[in-house]
């Protein structure tokens, strides 16, 4: 560069600093310390920043190189001053100005330049990050020693890097396409990013606060989420004073006493727990004033829910008396006077031969026994106790009863001739002669006087068609079963021994050979799947009436075209539009073709309420411990109404088949009646016994059998 050139270079770099110095000024009162600074940058994005932006960098111009010139030119350098509108957070409309000097191929060094142009640019991240890449593009024109100009295309892109709350160090790389020859430039520019405002009171911006809720973080209950004061910085959506994060009704407006839950009456009782939500009353008489509700026996629960309504008892009983406190009440317990368990119906643990198992589950109680066998003994450790066992002091096999089979031929040693020999039992268990030594014994063997095959039960096979000589019509020649063991060369299902064209398909009454095509399609009848009726090749001759490709006989809907044999799937999801329950939403074949909008946590519960579900013993009577989980049930089909739910009983093999079908029906009823009492309106529901018929468990054990008597939930999507 020469002499006359040296000023302008540093004065650009002069009023380069000094912009970015007032950038950077304006950013140092928001945070007197690096700490704070970093906070303000992290958090303050959260208010709305002004649109209007200032940019200034120091350019450096390449007119070299892009327009070829040999050798290359030197390096020139310029400022810009730019003005950028934020459109929105992903669009900038800027116009830049740059000016300085530029080493042009052909022309003398130092070439007073300004550039003028008009861009857009397309940014990859919101101005509140951190980093925040662009492309640009736009259109402008180029002034030479302030007399000569042209028009040029700049595009390029750049990165903006968070400095301070207002302002970024921006790094920008340009080319520049002129509509005249050796014009071609290239700029790399470095500078300062400016945005003109800021948030409001930023001064006033606590450097503790994250979510800028005005609340200090050590005094904020949700530091990371914006809230009031009123309810310690948490959002309170419904504007009740209760905090989001404690109300169980966040839409609606309640009270604290109710856990921000909406109560009418105003008894403390939220309204979709109160059984009389218009009228003030009681807990123990679920929301209903206790004038209006029969107590005959005075114990405070009313006659409606009192199992016991004229004897006094307690809410956890139902009402009814427990004397002996064993939580079993005295109408169930067969032993009021002593506390027991449930297993052995209120009465206390007996076990009369000392083996620790309950005489209740004590299958021989006066015997001492193991708990893998029920109580029994099992002396000769063969695992079959002594009273099922027919050889209790001889190890033996279930299939023998106990006793010892040496040989394995399914017959005891006890009644076996020839117990180390196997043997059949028509043979008292000793082997049987083979007479032509083919290795299929007499008793077996269906040609005992000629070797055979003893896949062919002993007899012989000539044409090894796999039939034996004595079914084979056509013993000499090879065949199939369905001819009789006779061969089909040409495959018309008429034997050649019969076929009066044996190398061409025909037909039965034309012994064997071709006739015409009857229907006329096209397709000899010898190839036609529907030689009576005219279709197409594509259909192996049968006729497709809605033209999807599936021939009628095989089409499961033959007047309307689909994908799945034949039927349509509007949604696409694999489920044909008769079977699916959300024809127009694409789901899954598990859940009838229906999106599963159920969440994890939701199905967990009814999972977990199936085995939660309590009854009393051998009854379908719901226990009290069991009106907290169902009405989670409750709460769970309040949450998704597009769906049914199917109540099925379980029970595990203790008593009868018949008896266990009952129970399991009727507890369904139960837990039915009481979602449909609990406002699940009844045409969402329905029920069914299952029994004993499905267990998921062993039902050997006591375990098991805890697990096989459940109640489950089943939601199904209801028809759209």
């Amino acid at each position: 560069m020469n002499k006359s050139s040296t000023p302008l270079p540093v004065l650009l770099l002069v009023l380069s600093s000094c912009l970015a110095w007032t950038a950077a000024a304006q950013d140092a009162p928001v945070a007197p310390d690096s700490t704070a600074t970093d906070t303000i940058v992290a958090f303050v994005p959260q208010a709305i920043p002004s649109p209007h932006n200032l940019v200034a960098r120091l350019n450096f111009f390449d007119f070299g190189r892009p327009n070829g010139a040999e050798p290359t030119l030197p390096l020139s350098n310029g400022l810009e001053a730019t003005y950028i509108y934020n459109a929105n957070d992903w669009l900038n409309l800027g116009v830049p100005l740059k000016i300085g000097l530029a080493n042009f191929p052909g022309t003398n060094t130092g070439q007073t330049v300004l550039m003028l142009d008009g861009i857009a640019q397309m940014q990859f991240n919101r101005f509140d990050g951190n980093v925040v890449p662009y492309v640009f593009a736009g259109g402008g024109f180029l002034i030479e020693q302030f007399r000569d100009f042209h028009l040029q295309v700049p595009a390029g892109l750049g990165v903006n890097i968070r400095a301070g709350n207002n302002s970024f160090i921006s790094v920008q790389a340009e080319y520049r396409k002129a509509f005249v020859n050796d014009r071609d430039g290239l700029a790399l520019g470095f500078g300062w990013w400016f945005k003109l405002g800021t948030y409001d009171n930023l001064d006033e911006w606590p450097l503790d606060d994250m979510d800028a809720d005005g609340i200090a973080d050590s005094q904020d209950r949700c530091p990371d989420e914006f809230g009031e004061a009123a309810t310690g910085g948490c959002p309170d959506l419904d504007g009740d004073l209760v905090a989001d994060k404690d109300d169980l009704c966040p839409e609606e407006p309640g009270t604290p006493q109710t856990k921000g839950c909406p109560d009418t009456d105003g008894d403390g009782i939220a309204d979709h727990d109160d059984a009389c939500p218009d009228e003030a009353g009681i807990a123990a008489n679920n929301g209903c004033p206790v004038e209006e509700v029969a107590d005959t026996d005075n114990d405070g629960i009313p006659d409606a829910d009192d199992a016991c309504p004229d004897q006094p008892g307690t809410l956890a009983m139902k009402g009814c008396p427990d004397t002996d406190g064993d939580g079993i009440p005295d109408k169930d317990d067969l032993c009021p006077d002593q506390p027991g368990t449930p297993a052995h119906n209120g009465c206390p643990f007996t076990d009369s031969d000392g083996d620790g198992i309950a005489d209740a589950d004590d299958e021989c109680p006066d015997q001492p026994g193991t708990l893998a066998m029920n109580g029994c003994p099992d002396t000769d450790n063969d695992g079959i106790p002594d009273k099922d066992d027919l050889c209790p002091d001889q190890p033996g096999t279930l299939s023998t009863s106990g006793c010892p089979d040496t040989d394995g031929d399914g017959m005891i040693d006890r009644d076996d001739a020839c117990p180390n020999e196997a043997g059949p039992a028509a043979n008292n268990g000793c082997p049987v002669a083979d007479a032509d030594g083919d290795g299929v014994t007499d008793d077996m063997d269906e040609c005992p006087d000629t070797f055979g095959k003893a896949e062919l039960n002993g007899c012989p096979d000539t044409d090894s068609d796999g039939i034996a000589d004595k079914d084979d019509l056509c013993p000499q020649a090879a065949g199939t079963p369905e001819m009789g063991g006779c061969p089909d060369s040409d495959g018309d299902g008429i034997p050649d021994n019969e076929d009066a064209c044996p190398d061409q398909p025909g037909l039965l009454s034309l012994r064997g050979c071709p006739m015409q095509d009857r229907d006329r399609d096209g397709i000899a009848d010898s190839k036609d799947a529907c030689p009576d009726e005219a279709g197409s090749r594509a259909t192996s001759g049968c006729p497709d009436a809605d033209g999807d490709g599936v021939a009628d006989k095989d089409d499961l809907c033959p007047d309307q075209a689909g994908t799945l044999k034949g039927c349509p799937d509007s949604d696409g999801d694999g489920v044909a539009d008769h079977m699916d329950n959300c024809p127009s939403t694409a789901g899954s074949a598990l859940n009838y073709g229906c999106p599963d909008i159920i969440e994890k946590k939701d199905r967990e519960r009814l999972e977990f309420a199936a085995h939660a579900v309590q009854f009393e013993t051998g009854k379908a009577t719901l226990k009290a411990e069991s009106y907290a989980i169902l009405d989670e049930v409750v709460a769970i089909l309040q949450k998704y109404p597009e769906y049914e739910v199917v109540i099925r009983g379980h029970t595990d093999n203790t008593g009868t088949p018949q008896a266990n079908q009952i129970l399991s029906e009727e507890r369904a009823r139960s837990c039915y009646e009481y979602l449909i009492a609990r406002g699940i309106e009844p045409e969402r529901l329905s029920y069914e016994g299952v029994g004993e018929r499905e267990p998921i468990a062993d039902n050997s054990t006591e375990e098991g059998r805890q697990l096989n008597r459940r109640v489950e939930f089943k939601l199904i999507p209801r028809k759209q």
